[in-house]
């Protein structure tokens, strides 16, 4: 297949297809929130084993981009996607038929790992076509469709919930995957040429792999965009508990303070899609940190006073400069490379992933001993993200392309 140029298909509707593509993975988190307390109660396990599902999920993602961007720079994006789809499907059907919580934990593995291919060729996809500015700007239109997840999964899995059942919403995910299996075959042609792929051999691998880790240009904005994304997952495996247990929300009325808060997160990308047209990349992303400190400030002295009208309003500033955040922050990743960039999304993805799925057992642990101590972890991962992304803003590849140093020489077939 040739490479997919601007002239083949437009901005909008190339990243409206690659965003059905990376909707599914948090699609398949936000979805279930609703429903753990049931697939507790179903599969008689604790809430604490039920949010083990979600830090499982997480950790395939993470571990299985390593494996497959080597492998979607050798082979190009369009059959592995499509084979990495397909997969995920099976995987939601699976995981909607569960017996058992063992049976639950394996599923969501398949779907952990297949969605790690889907993330792979989705970040890789906008950088075969985008650099520099325009990168951000198509990072940013990807996202504020993502951003949908957080807003209609938590509302749509509540209804479908004490409509159908928990397992009815499992199996949405799979008549999800099955849509965007059709789109992908009809609007996604290759996108990486024959000659800019490179050998799958191990020395290669390891080599370019040792390389990129090096380079504080990608290190450092991808180790912000963890620590962000260690806040998010702390707060999506924690607001169940904190929504459900503590203010007795039903699994639709969660659904949609959740999904009100989640949908934040689009406004910010959004304002973010806006900004780089007149502001730095790292100013940006920096701004939206600063934001997530704020919010969750706010919602942390609601919680001692006003109770749940001051922490939802919180959550919102909060989940607004995530927003912002996420997509300039991706964006400085992977701007750092110029070659390479299914090795690059992959170790992108699998470190701010591995890293983040830390913060759901923690959360886990820490709400049953009170909402303070959760409040802290969140504001503690918040200042953490901001001190690493001044540290990044030194090193960060604002122009077109990066510099010299960063680029590696791009291997035929």
């Amino acid at each position: 297949m040739s490479c997919v140029t601007k002239k083949t298909i437009s901005d909008g509707r190339f990243a409206l297809s690659l965003a059905m593509i990376t909707l599914l993975a948090p699609t398949a988190t936000d979805l279930y929130l609703a429903s753990m307390l049931d697939i507790a109660e179903a599969l008689d396990v604790t809430y604490a084993s039920v949010q083990l599902t979600l830090t499982v999920f997480l950790l395939a993602q993470g571990a299985g981009q390593l494996f497959f961007g080597p492998l979607i720079d050798r082979y190009g994006r369009r059959i592995p996607l499509l084979a990495g789809i397909a997969v995920f499907a099976l995987g939601s059907v699976w995981a909607g038929c569960s017996g058992s919580f063992t049976s639950l934990l394996v599923s969501r593995f398949v779907q952990g790992i297949s969605g790690a291919l889907l993330l792979v060729v989705g970040f890789s996809s906008v950088r075969d076509r985008a650099q520099g500015a325009d990168a951000a700007r198509l990072f940013a239109i990807l996202l504020t469709i993502e951003g949908l997840a957080p807003i209609f999964a938590p509302i749509a899995g509540g209804y479908i919930d004490t409509l159908l059942g928990w397992r009815a919403v499992l199996w949405t995910s799979a008549v999800m995957a099955v849509l965007t299996f059709a789109n992908s075959f009809i609007s996604l042609p290759e996108s990486l040429p024959a000659s800019e792929r490179i050998p799958l051999e191990p020395a290669v691998i390891s080599s370019t792999y040792r390389r990129i880790l090096r380079d504080r240009a990608f290190l450092l904005p991808c180790l912000a965009l963890s620590a962000t994304f260690f806040f998010l997952f702390a707060y999506i495996a924690g607001g169940a508990f904190l929504y459900q247990d503590v203010y007795k929300l039903t699994p639709d009325s969660f659904g949609l303070v959740f999904g009100i808060t989640g949908g934040a997160v689009m406004l910010g990308a959004m304002a973010s899609g806006r900004l780089v047209k007149t502001r730095k990349v790292s100013a940006i992303a920096i701004l939206g940190i600063l934001l997530i400190i704020a919010g969750t400030t706010v919602s942390f002295i609601a919680s001692l006073t006003v109770g749940l009208y001051g922490i939802v309003p919180g959550f919102m500033i909060a989940m607004f400069g995530l927003g912002m955040a996420e997509p300039t922050l991706v964006s400085l990743t992977m701007a750092s490379q110029s070659s390479a960039l299914g090795f690059t999304a992959a170790l992108m993805g699998s470190l701010h992933l591995m890293l983040s799925s830390l913060s759901t057992p923690l959360s886990g642990y820490l709400l049953p001993l009170g909402t303070t101590h959760w409040f802290i972890f969140l504001l503690l991962s918040a200042l953490g993200a901001l001190c690493i992304a001044l540290a990044a803003r030194r090193y960060a590849v604002e122009g077109e392309s990066a510099p010299a140093a960063a680029q590696a020489p791009a291997h035929s077939c």
